[in-house]
């Protein structure tokens, strides 16, 4: 069903907007910092995002502990096999692939993320589960509904990613991860360890990732396949914003890319709304390979020739 184009409705989507660019901002900034500094295309980000997920729920679930003690549990234990994943796989796998690292990494990530999945399904099953811990409050703004647990997302996600973008800019440890982005052979030469860098920028990014993980599972359900569309969704954002952007950039790509998800509902039904942010990446690539000036030097062949 097509949404009513009204001053409620946009309202509506704007909030709904910035929740979910909250969430996809902070997606991608964790996948950036990771693609951007290491190469490594991680796709088993989503398995990480979803075993955060499923993680905390063990913590409350079965082990009878309250909700922020398992949240720190269950997103800190997986902090730490994102950084095992980094040091006992993609590191020996590259040094043997050689040439072909790119692609073997992507492979055993590819792997890693299946295998994950259905590892999940024989621990927790296949059927939903729910994170309890937080009692659920809406809020009324006019005629704009959201709930606490919107806010307090938001308000998470926005503070991380700003001490992030601190973290980078103003601490010695920052300039090393920005200096082994830019160029890892003369990180090197000047002292620093790109390996080093490497664990700590996918600690980084799987933390991030199961905070997002986190607080959507507390609003929504937690399933095996819940990591799927969010490591998709963590590369558009990325790639649209560029991996070696700002964090904050990173971010707010990631709420003009939910807007436009969310806004693009006015006109199509929702199963179709995400096919939106697909054309606007396309648009994205296109506008990539055009050059205006050859353009004009096919139309017009003398143009380059009279200064034109």
């Amino acid at each position: 069903m097509l949404a009513v184009f009204t001053f409620d409705s946009v309202s509506q989507l704007t909030v709904v907007a910035i929740r979910n660019g909250a969430f996809y901002g902070l997606l991608g900034v964790g996948f950036a910092i990771i693609l951007g500094v290491t190469g490594r295309f991680h796709y088993a980000y989503g398995f990480t995002y979803a075993l955060a997920a499923y993680m905390v729920f063990t913590f409350i679930d079965r082990a009878g502990l309250s909700l922020w003690p398992s949240a720190v549990l269950g997103i800190g234990l997986v902090t730490a096999f994102g950084i095992g994943i980094e040091r006992f796989i993609y590191r020996p796998l590259a040094a043997r692939a050689g040439a072909n690292a790119l692609l073997a990494v992507f492979v055993a990530s590819l792997g890693l993320g299946i295998a994950g999945e259905n590892i999940i399904r024989l621990l927790w099953s296949s059927a939903a589960q729910q994170l309890r811990g937080v009692t659920i409050k809406p809020y009324h703004l006019g005629p704009t509904n959201f709930l606490n647990l919107d806010v307090y997302q938001v308000i998470t996600s926005t503070v991380l990613v700003i001490l992030l973008t601190v973290a980078l800019r103003y601490t010695r440890l920052g300039r090393a991860v920005k200096a082994t982005r830019s160029n890892t052979d003369m990180a090197r030469i000047i002292g620093i360890n790109p390996n080093t860098i490497y664990l700590l920028v996918f600690g980084v990014g799987t933390f991030f990732c199961g905070v997002a993980a986190f607080w959507r599972g507390m609003e929504f359900n937690v399933q095996p396949d819940m990591g799927f569309q969010p490591v998709v969704i963590a590369f558009v954002v990325a790639f649209l914003a560029g991996t070696a952007s700002s964090p904050v950039r990173v971010f707010i790509t990631g709420i003009l890319v939910s807007m436009v998800e969310q806004y693009s509902s006015i006109w199509l039904s929702a199963r179709w709304t995400q096919l939106a942010i697909f054309v606007v990446l396309v648009l994205y690539l296109v506008s990539l390979s055009f050059d205006p000036r050859a353009v004009l030097a096919r139309l017009w062949p003398g143009a380059r020739t009279a200064g034109v």
